[in-house]
């Protein structure tokens, strides 16, 4: 769908006002007119990553992912669509998609000869120690309940301990006379 000329130099205006407002660190105030310029030209994937920055430091993770996936939709081979929709991951404590959308984003930016300096990897190592330390926490958690059970055991299992070493463990069916019932 094209746009007359003076739609776009609006948009384009709504977009640098969002710009400055996000150097301002005026999140809310950008991503308003981050969605302006979406209202008047939604098919420009950028306005989409723009707005998903603002949303990041929003904390407003769903939201992001949304404009991310639409991006995508838009620009499959957006690196800040990626990027930013790892960093959304990462705060969803989704790491194996975060990883996933990171090493597309540096596969794209090597593709396309961009350079994000240490960025990207840098995130890539985040990403990677974090969901390590997810699967150790768990690991750990794990490893304390069965230690737990092991130390301390239910009144159920104690109960089970408690009749086979008792007095009356060995006896069988044949030997009632120690019962007391023969």
């Amino acid at each position: 769908m094209a746009s007359s000329p003076e739609k776009s130099s609006t948009a384009q205006e709504l977009k640098e006002q969002g710009n400055r407002l996000f150097l301002c660190r005026k999140y809310q105030e950008a991503a308003t007119c981050y969605s302006k310029t979406i209202n008047r030209n939604p098919s420009v994937a950028v306005y989409y990553t723009n707005r998903t920055l603002c949303q990041v430091k929003l904390q407003a993770e769903q939201q992001a992912l949304a404009d991310c996936k639409h991006a995508l939709e838009l620009d499959p081979h957006s690196v800040k669509a990626h990027f930013f929709l790892c960093q959304c991951h990462l705060e969803l404590e989704n790491y194996n998609e975060a990883i996933g959308n990171l090493q597309r984003a540096y596969n794209l930016a090597k593709e396309q000869r961009l350079n994000f300096g240490d960025d990207i990897p840098s995130a890539l190592r985040v990403a990677k120690k974090k969901r390590w330390n997810s699967i150790e926490e768990k690991r750990i958690n794990q490893e304390n309940k069965l230690h737990a059970h092991q130390t301390y055991p239910s009144r159920e299992g104690e109960f089970v301990r408690r009749q086979r070493t008792g007095p009356f463990f060995h006896l069988t069916a044949s030997q009632p006379e120690r019962l007391g019932t023969g």
